[in-house]
């Protein structure tokens, strides 16, 4: 047992590399009878849309000036209003993991983004999926990434299952986001990497780069330069629909309106970072996606007649917008409407190319975001220096007690001091929370994120699960805001379906988003584990 917990929090606090149908397994019967008794045309492609950090009520908040993507989807779709994400740590790892494989993420073997493995002096962090092993295809020096880390299948593998000759296609700003839902498969994966400037896959997926690829990371992407800008498209009068556009808690506290420039903002002058700042504008969104439409010309993905393709594109700007201006921001709001034209056009061209009739499309979020401390009506605090030694303080006293008292765990040490820490929120040993025992409701949550050989969370290593209280960010954070809380906030996503056999309408009893997967295998009549903690959505709307 340590003698003391001195400097563990700056160890600990590691940077990131970010009702429902019965549990039976649905006829893969794809032709299921029409109201007019002719069967129904096949599910040739399904089409599963992440918005990184897209909370619940976003796209109400925009609602009246959305006319693309989200218009149609809004309009035309399923909704279902009260998708909350059952597990704490609400990262985009565990999120996206939860929504690949229809599994929690305690399951899935992803507690968070950053975790360790090992034991004592060998214990080391990993990144979830940066793998060493695999480097970049064409790019030495770089590590690559691959799903080694993630221990269940998901909708793609089950896809790939029913039909081997089937194409899966996982394109995103982040290779997490694309890795893990293209779930243990070898398809077309691709993510950007701003080090290079260009998208990118790793040796686990293909020895080299499709021509098509290259092309257009050297024909296309060299474009952005010549417009090193972001301006506003917001219209004129509807500015107050987000807050004001400048306060000294965003961004780099400085450059915290419009337009924003990539030569006043740039983070080292001395070397080419274009593409770091490029990284965290809404532009590499619309990029991501032209390059999704490429992939399914080139792959030939969802035309083939007896044939169900899979298509994901986990879209990351919202939640770096997100991150450095907050979900209000007027940043945010013209980063929406953009990518409601870009996804605007997208569906256009899924109509066109696949056919309306042929596919069947998810959308939801792998996490919310907690409103800035700043703008919450509700209050809100960022901790500083003093808190964080009054949580040292707490730390190294259960430290010592457990070390005078032999029948006390130092977890349970620890516990005991967090719970009486005003600025401290939920905390449980992950033995109470694995016991068996009755759990309170944030306590499930929790427990749907241990795993024990794996420590994600910030005393995991300890054998201690805990966050903040609610509308915290702790010392790291000095402007803007972030996720990770097992609270509503973080937890409640938008989640909408469209396409062959969807109903549109509103369905506002709880479901999770991890009910996703199995609902878009239902419908694609594709055959899914009978062991998933997600099950089919309700398919009647109001």
């Amino acid at each position: 047992m340590p003698g003391s917990t001195v400097a563990v929090l700056a160890a600990l606090l590691l940077p990131s590399p970010s009702a429902a149908a019965p549990p039976d397994r649905w006829s893969s019967d794809p032709l299921v009878a029409s109201p007019g008794g002719a069967p129904q045309p096949e599910v040739r492609l399904v089409v599963f849309l992440v918005v990184d950090q897209l909370r619940g009520d976003l796209l109400d908040r925009y609602d009246e000036l959305f006319s693309g993507g989200f218009r149609r989807l809004m309009d035309d779709g399923l909704s279902f209003t009260s998708a909350l994400h059952a597990h704490a740590h609400t990262e985009t790892s565990p999120g996206h993991a939860a929504l690949s494989t229809g599994v929690y993420p305690a399951r899935a073997g992803i507690p968070s983004n950053v975790w360790r493995e090992g034991e004592g002096s060998a214990r080391h962090p990993v990144y979830n999926v940066v793998d060493p092993d695999v480097p970049l295809v064409g790019i030495p020096g770089i590590p690559g990434a691959s799903p080694g880390v993630l221990r269940r299948e998901g909708l793609a593998d089950w896809i790939l299952a029913k039909n081997p000759d089937a194409r899966v296609v996982s394109i995103s700003a982040k290779d997490r986001a694309a890795v893990l839902m293209a779930g243990k498969t070898r398809g077309d994966v691709y993510w950007f990497n701003s080090q290079v400037g260009r998208f990118v896959t790793s040796t686990y997926y293909r020895p080299e780069n499709p021509a098509w690829l290259d092309e257009f990371n050297l024909g296309f992407m060299p474009g952005y330069r010549a417009d090193s800008l972001w301006t506003s498209t917001i219209p004129a009068g509807t500015e107050d629909l987000s807050s004001p556009d400048t306060a000294s808690f965003e961004g780099d506290g400085v450059h915290t309106y419009f337009p924003h420039r990539y030569l006043e903002e740039r983070i080292d002058p001395a070397t080419d970072d274009f593409f770091v700042w490029f990284e965290g504008t809404p532009m590499l969104d619309q990029a991501t996606l032209m390059l999704a439409e490429l992939a399914l010309r080139e792959t030939d993905a969802g035309t083939r007649e007896g044939r169900t393709d899979f298509l994901s594109v986990s879209l990351s700007q919202t939640d770096r917008v997100g991150h450095a201006f907050g979900p209000l921001s007027r940043e945010q709001m013209d980063n929406l409407l953009r990518l409601d034209r870009s996804l605007g056009d997208f569906l256009t061209f899924l109509d066109d190319r696949v056919g309306r009739e042929n596919y069947v499309l998810g959308l939801t979020a792998d996490h919310g975001v907690m409103t800035a401390p700043e703008r919450n009506p509700s209050g809100g605090s960022r901790l500083g220096p003093e808190q964080r030694s009054l949580l040292q303080r707490a730390l190294d006293e259960a430290a010592g007690e457990a070390n005078q008292d032999s029948t006390a765990s130092l977890a349970s040490k620890m516990v005991e001091h967090l719970r009486g820490i005003p600025f401290v929120g939920p905390a449980y040993t992950q033995e109470t929370l694995l016991s068996g025992e009755p759990l309170d409701s944030l306590g499930v949550l929790f427990q749907h994120a241990v795993v024990t050989d794996r420590p994600g969370g910030l005393l995991s290593v300890y054998g201690v699960e805990m966050w903040w209280s609610e509308n915290t960010v702790d010392w790291t954070i000095v402007t803007g805001t972030t996720h990770g809380s097992p609270f509503y906030y973080d937890r409640w996503v938008p989640l909408i379906l469209v396409g062959q056999g969807v109903v549109g309408g509103t369905v506002d009893s709880p479901v999770r988003p991890m009910d996703l997967a199995p609902t878009l295998a239902k419908l694609a009549g594709v055959p899914f584990p009978d062991d998933l903690d997600g099950r089919p959505l309700p398919m009647g709307g109001n």
